[in-house]
């Protein structure tokens, strides 16, 4: 649940409360960061050709995770591996 007031600048992801917060004050009135849903096969599409890289910070961060310094990187793969 989130509360803005009057003037308040929402910043986010376009899911959950933001999907339903912009329906009623209007995209323009938020900044939306990420791919949209339909932008994620052609996002993923390009990062795998090569055509679009990974910066080197968010690399090493997940050779971190990797490393296991979070825990089981079982519980992450899911998340990271289709990303790289």
């Amino acid at each position: 649940m989130k509360l803005v007031m009057n003037g308040a600048l929402i910043i986010g992801t376009m899911d959950g409360a933001n999907v339903e917060i912009a329906e009623e004050v209007g995209e323009d009135n938020m900044f939306v960061f990420g791919a949209r849903l339909h932008e994620i096969d052609d996002v993923r599409n390009r990062v795998r050709s090569g055509r679009v890289g990974i910066c080197n910070e968010l690399k090493e961060v997940f050779d971190v995770i990797r490393s296991g310094r979070f825990g089981n990187y079982g519980e992450f793969a899911s998340v990271i591996d289709p990303l790289t």
